[in-house]
């Protein structure tokens, strides 16, 4: 017996409540949904309708769902295609649904387990590197980019930021005026929530004027040029260059990207929202900055992450084969 899976997620499983409780069962259903990122809860109801839907064609049942649905469900994808990071997702969704429905997850059994090991080992768990956008072709970018027209004056300094920060895309696009505090020597930028910031406790980073690229400047013109002197930096822009309400989205960061790469003649395909921040850490790398450094900027948690970029930015300087091969 399948049901309307996403719904699961904010479900709750309680007897009728009296009416001096419902408000506080509401309230805390609020506070129980923040325990997870919003993008983890839409990543969550895609996976599940995508496992529905399996199911449903299959006549299997969804909910509860066997240990051996599950094995079959994660084959099909395999053979599908899908990478071993989004079986996973997919799997950690089919978990939280059953642990929010009252069920043991099917997850957990040894047969998913040895499913899942042997997925890892036949398709491998080495995730597809997307391109770096470096300061050289970050320039290449902006050398395409208008100067003369509302859309290019933000298009410049949501490149330039995300590059200058090192910023992840939710980061930037959840940017409000009031996180930035602009002074002689720059931007100080406050991020008020990250990937690895749910919680919010916040990180402060600097954003240099710069001689070259000059991001401070671009930001500057783009806040002055749309009139923005609160709510969010960036936002969409429509017709007839026309400011529109709310917040750009984050899959918008990988389409500027991506435009001004195939402007400047670069693989489309090489690159996405995440080119920005890796390109800052490899051009750090590049100049032979302190790794901890970088991470100041970055605010990676974990060393060997950020080492990963030095090393394939390294990999031929002072080759030990360099004297003989």
């Amino acid at each position: 017996m399948t049901t309307d899976l996403p719904a699961i997620i904010a479900a709750d499983y309680l007897p009728p409540l009296s009416p001096d409780l419902e408000e506080l069962h509401r309230r805390s259903q609020e506070t129980r949904r923040a325990s997870k990122a919003k993008g983890t809860l839409r990543a969550y109801a895609s996976a599940l309708r995508s496992f529905d839907a399996w199911c449903r064609a299959h006549g299997l049942a969804s909910l509860p769902a066997a240990p051996e649905t599950v094995v079959l469900f994660v084959e099909a994808e395999a053979r599908a295609g899908r990478k071993v990071s989004s079986i996973e997702v997919k799997l950690a969704a089919i978990r939280f649904m059953h642990l929010k429905a009252g069920h043991v997850p099917p997850t957990a059994s040894q047969l998913v387990i040895e499913e899942m090991e042997g997925i890892r080992r036949e398709i491998g768990v080495a995730p597809a590197k997307k391109r770096a956008a470096t300061a050289a072709l970050v320039a290449d970018m902006l050398d395409h980019v208008p100067t003369d027209t509302l859309k290019g004056k933000r298009d410049r300094a949501l490149l330039l930021l995300g590059f200058a920060g090192a910023l992840r895309r939710s980061e930037l696009v959840g940017l409000d005026v009031a996180d930035l505090e602009i002074g002689t020597d720059g931007i100080t930028l406050t991020i008020r929530r990250s990937k690895t910031d749910q919680e919010g406790a916040g990180h402060i980073i600097g954003i240099p004027n710069g001689a070259k690229l000059r991001p401070v400047e671009a930001v500057t013109a783009w806040l002055e040029a749309a009139e923005i002197d609160e709510g969010a930096i960036f936002r969409p822009i429509g017709k007839g260059c026309r400011l529109q309400p709310g917040r750009l989205s984050d899959r918008a960061v990988a389409l500027v990207v991506k435009h001004y790469a195939a402007a400047a003649g670069l693989d489309v395909d090489g690159f996405s929202g995440h080119s920005l921040r890796a390109g800052y850490i490899t051009t750090a790398a590049e100049h032979d900055v302190d790794l901890h450094r970088i991470m100041d900027q970055s605010r990676h948690t974990d060393v060997r992450t950020v080492r990963g970029y030095v090393r394939r930015t390294n990999l031929f300087r002072d080759h030990s084969g360099a004297g003989f091969l």
